[in-house]
């Protein structure tokens, strides 16, 4: 059944940004344990509702990451999304650049 009342969730893509290193995976990249540091903020908020790297190949550390991924959170409105999306160090820092948009869901269990 469709909730026309079904919550909403915001939606952070991170991709590469200007100062990303061509050719190192995105676990190498020297600022890598920045963002994972301010995932693990976001996390420990209450604000992670889904997060973590797009793969080529599925396996966790074991298999092969793509060159970005994406956030699912909760934020009181957009304006908040974006400040909590692009306060992440290395959006400030150009390593990734990242996108938010409004994701309503009106299938959910």
């Amino acid at each position: 059944m469709i909730d026309e009342h079904g919550p909403h969730y915001f939606v952070a893509f991170q991709t590469p940004g200007p100062n990303w290193v061509k050719g190192v995976q995105y676990n190498e990249q020297p600022e890598f344990f920045s963002h994972v540091g301010y995932m693990t903020e976001m996390q420990d908020k209450g604000l992670t509702v889904l997060s973590g790297p797009f793969m080529k190949v599925a396996g966790g550390l074991n298999g092969v990451l793509e060159d970005g991924g994406m956030t699912i959170f909760e934020a009181t409105d957009y304006d908040e999304a974006v400040r909590i999306a692009t306060d992440d160090p290395t959006v400030k820092s150009g390593m990734l650049k990242v996108e938010v948009k409004t994701l309503w869901v009106p299938f959910h269990r």
